[in-house]
């Protein structure tokens, strides 16, 4: 079975799990938890690693292909996807990562959004990239 259906299925989880947060249910907030589910099987899958360092990592062109090949590009359905993975720890390894969903053009209503390692979702409605100090995603 590849990596991208099992991604997939446990995003559709977690989604299930998550529908009474119905108004921010938007394609990047799907993205984000695509995104995180897949850090977490590659941080499995290469103990040796951490977590990924960038979304290529995670896409189809590389041995995992843990998530689509648009998602992997960083700009999928109106967002722009960045990863920011903290500096190697002394063993080599990625143990803190970033993901900011940035719309790709800023108007009334559209939100950026904000994950890491713990998978705690967070918005902002300002004209700017969310961050870890912005309010969670009811």
């Amino acid at each position: 079975m590849s990596l991208i259906v099992v991604v997939a299925g446990l995003t559709a989880v977690r989604r299930i799990l998550l529908r009474e947060r119905h108004h921010f249910d938007t394609p990047s907030v799907d993205e984000l938890g695509t995104l995180c589910t897949a850090q977490r099987v590659y941080e499995r899958t290469h103990p040796d690693k951490g977590f990924a360092s960038s979304l290529s990592q995670l896409g189809p062109n590389s041995s995992d292909a843990l998530i689509d090949p648009l998602l992997a590009t960083g700009n999928k359905d109106g967002y722009v996807f960045i990863l920011t993975a903290a500096p190697r720890d002394a063993h080599g390894r990625v143990t803190h990562y970033s993901i900011v969903a940035i719309p790709q053009k800023y108007r009334r209503g559209v939100l950026s959004f904000y994950i890491d390692e713990t998978g705690v979702e967070r918005f902002t409605r300002e004209n700017r990239a969310a961050t870890v100090s912005d309010s969670p995603v009811p």
